[in-house]
This record gives structure tokens, sequence and C-alpha cells, in this order.
């Protein structure tokens, strides 16, 4: 297990995707009051009404349910426009793209692949394991989707480990990696997902189908 800090900034070159618009199953979430359009991340539809980020970008709106273990996670109110997303669970080795909103707004993407190790970011102190895959990541991308090799959605991005890479190519199942970037695998997201369904639901019986 990998134990650490996850950051923000950059970690490696990702490239422009300008090949058409931003999917309409991710897209760009801003800060709101007190500072409004001063923090920015990605977001992913997850249903109809809901989408996912990241917890750690302050006063993002709309923000329908936390983590209930305190991880790095929220659900938004969100309107799908268009289709939405399916999800599963990532496969160790299989090859993901990394995608994301740049601070200019423009789609960025990486290539990697997922890696065995687990990871525990220890200043959030929720006891969650997140996943890793080895694509680059830059600041905004965080909350954006991990897409599997079959173009389903494994998890989104959280950022990357605080150390060079150098110091943990001996941590078991991390050797080849180019770098350490941390996702938020599907598995954590369908757990909260199934805790706010309960919270939706209430006793008049099931309003959403689970994914």
């Amino acid at each position: 297990m990998l134990i650490g800090v996850v950051t923000a900034g950059c970690n490696g070159f990702v490239k422009p995707d300008l090949s058409g618009p931003v999917n309409d199953s991710y897209f760009a979430v801003f800060s709101g009051f007190p500072m409004p359009f001063m923090y920015m991340a990605s977001a992913v539809q997850w249903n109809e009404e809901y989408a996912v980020t990241t917890a750690h970008t302050p006063f993002i709106p709309n923000v329908a349910y936390r983590c209930s273990t305190h991880c790095d996670l929220v659900f938004i109110k969100h309107k799908a426009s268009g289709h939405y997303p399916s999800w599963r669970a990532p496969r160790v080795g299989e090859r993901i793209t990394a995608v994301g909103l740049s601070p200019y707004l423009v789609t960025t993407t990486g290539q990697g692949k997922v890696y065995q190790t687990p990871f525990r970011n220890t200043e959030e102190h929720s006891g969650d394991l997140y996943a890793i895959h080895d694509a680059p990541l830059v600041k905004g991308m965080s909350g954006g989707p991990v897409i599997g090799s079959d173009g389903n959605i494994v998890g989104i991005n959280a950022g990357f480990y605080s150390t060079t890479l150098n110091d943990v190519i001996t941590q078991s199942g991390l050797k080849g990696a180019e770098r350490v970037s941390i996702f938020i695998p599907y598995s954590i997201i369908r757990r909260e997902w199934l805790m706010l369904q309960a919270q939706l639901d209430g006793p008049r019986g099931s309003k959403y189908a689970a994914k």
C-alpha cells in the first residue's frame, strides 16, 4: 500500500483535445460564493440528475451530498445534457485515458495504465483506498473521468502523489510506472451513491435504479 498526500498542480505533460466540444458527460465546475470563479475542477455526470467531482475544490455550488467517510468526493445537482456515461470497476494493467479541463478551459487528456498498489491519503483520514494510474494530470483535471479501455468510466481523477517517483518505485505493483496519479475508483463512488440514494428514496421505494 502507498501512503501519502495527494497534491494538485501538474505531474507531466497532457495533450489538448481539439477534436470537438467538451463531451456532455463531463464538464467544468467553478467555485461559488464567497470566491466565485476563483477555483475550477472537472465533474462527471453520474445519472440524469447528479454528477460527481472532488471535494477538495473549495466552494463548489449545488453540493447535494458529501462522502460519508470524508473521502475526496461529492455529488452535485446537475441535469444531464444529452447522455450520461456507463461506469465499471477498473482492471489492473488496463490502459486508461485521464480527461479533464485545463485552467484555460481546454479539454486535456493523458494516457496511462492502472496499477495494483492502493493509495491511502493521510491528510483526510477517511480510511478509503484510492486507485493509481500513471497518466499525467494538470490542475483543473481533478474530478474528471478516468476512461477505461472500453470507453466506460472507471473513476475520477483526484491528484498525484507528492513525492518524486524515484522514492516510490520500490513499492509493490508500481514498477514501470511513469508517475503516480491518484483516482477515486468506481467502487467508492457507487458506495456513496447508494447511501445518497437511500436518503433520496426514504420509505417510498427506489427512485433511481442502482448502477
